[in-house]
């Protein structure tokens, strides 16, 4: 069974419904609450979490979502913080909406293990994505009050 179908056999209709107002419309749903995709991305962290994430395109908000939680469970003791930090990389530019953005960033909590390392990585990840005009101004303003502050 693949991920995907997985997924679906845990959807709820009426979470969608409850999720499409919520987020993006371009955002395609699935309906699987957030409980289930943890439960679903420990498992894949700990199994052959390479494969997984090389996969894609994510055409479901719920298959981007737990790209990201897996990157977050997965243990730098095991696999290198180097290993992680490009699967980060990797995954930033799939951030398209606050929810996998919260998601995301709370989940990654090897990063509060490694601090330095990580603000370190995010500085030069921000300034990569500033100079090559990827970013609006308004957002490229927030950027700068991030620096500022950490």
């Amino acid at each position: 069974m693949t991920i995907r179908e997985e997924l679906f056999l845990f959807a709820e209709d009426d979470y969608r419904r409850f999720q499409q107002k919520l987020l993006p419309d371009y955002c395609e749903l699935i309906g699987v609450r957030l409980s289930v995709l943890r439960k679903i991305a420990k498992r894949i962290a700990k199994e052959n979490y390479l494969l997984f994430l090389a996969q894609g395109p994510e055409e479901y908000f719920e298959e981007k979502m737990l790209k990201g939680m897996v990157i977050g469970y997965l243990n730098p003791e095991k696999t290198g913080l180097d290993s992680i930090l490009e699967s980060v990389n990797n995954f930033i530019p799939k951030i398209d909406n606050w929810s996998v953005c919260d998601s995301f960033c709370s989940g990654l909590k090897c990063a509060k293990v490694y601090p330095e390392q990580f603000w370190t990585f995010i500085y030069k990840t921000l300034q990569k994505i500033i100079e090559s005009r990827q970013v609006s101004p308004e957002k490229k303003n927030r950027i700068k009050l991030m620096k500022k502050r950490g």
